[in-house]
This record gives C-alpha cells, sequence and structure tokens, in this order.
C-alpha cells in the first residue's frame, strides 16, 4: 500500500535501504573488539510491526556511526524470517552507545528493495525511531537512540 510518505521517498529512499547486508565477519570483528575491551554489553531487542504479508524475510541493518549509515556499512545486518504481524530482532553483546537501524520487508525474496517505475519502493520499510522525511529518507540525527547498558526495545511500524 502507497501513503503519502512513501510516494514522496521516491529514488533517495530506494538508494538508502540497499543494505549490503555482507556484515558476518564485520559483526563478529566488531563483537570481539568490544568485548576484549571491556565495554558493557547491551541487549537490543528489535519489534517490527506492520507486516500484512507473511511472505519474504526482513532485511536489517543496524549502524553505530554516521558515516556507516550514511555509507551503507551497517555494523551488524540480518536477513530474518517473517513469522506474524509483529517480528522481533535480538541484537546481544553491543556495547554502550548510539546507533540507528534501517529494515525492509523483502516480501519477494531477492534481498532488494524493490521500487517501482518512479523509484518509489514498492516494498514496507521503515528506520529506528520511526523516523521519516517526507522528501529523501531520514538522516542518522532522526534515526539515531541512544542504547543503554542493560537492555531497550526499539519499535519500528512499517509503511
Amino acid at each position: 500500500m502507497m501513503t503519502k510518505r512513501s510516494i514522496a521517498l521516491a529514488g533517495a529512499l530506494a538508494a538508502a535501504l540497499a543494505l549490503p547486508l555482507g556484515a558476518k565477519a564485520q559483526t563478529s570483528a566488531f563483537l570481539a573488539a568490544q568485548s576484549a575491551g571491556g565495554t558493557a554489553a547491551s541487549k537490543l531487542i528489535l519489534k517490527v510491526e506492520g507486516l500484512e504479508s507473511r511472505q519474504g524475510q526482513l532485511l536489517v541493518g543496524l549502524y553505530d556511526t554516521e558515516s556507516g549509515f550514511e555509507a551503507e556499512q551497517e555494523t551488524i545486518g540480518k536477513t530474518v524470517p517473517v513469522d506474524g504481524e509483529t517480528t522481533q530482532i535480538v541484537f546481544d553483546g553491543l556495547p554502550v552507545g548510539n546507533y540507528a537501524i534501517k529494515v525492509f520487508h523483502d516480501e519477494d525474496g531477492d534481498s532488494e528493495l524493490d521500487t517501482n517505475g518512479l523509484g518509489i519502493p514498492s516494498e514496507p520499510y521503515g528506520f529506528s525511531n520511526n523516523a521519516s522525511d517526507p522528501f529523501s529518507a531520514p538522516e542518522w540525527e532522526e534515526t539515531k537512540f541512544s542504547l543503554p547498558n542493560g537492555r531497550m526495545t526499539q519499535t519500528i511500524d512499517l509503511d
């Protein structure tokens, strides 16, 4: 379903959500470096809501820097099967700090955000803090959140 917001986002959003998701080695190195440094470990629980279809998968990018967010170099990338109207993803062992999330529902399982002829996303997507921008993808400052020591839940409603 197209909303006014998704129509306004056109090609910039498709580019911003093109998650590389080749981050397994990057993820391991990141977590190993953090645990070696004695940094407090936290748990982030991501609840993705508004899944109208049970087909496909969620592609999630977790970013810990503005430069990584802008360059599409996620700190941790996950591909998770959709298991209901709400799907939960857990990130364990994260250091305290600032993070941002990009997620989209890859309904056809091709690991790409599908768009129409105008570059408008045709698959549901969302950002941490449910950030939105009427003319492009939200920026780091709109999407970042502080992960404290312990446990935190972040909920994203897909458009």
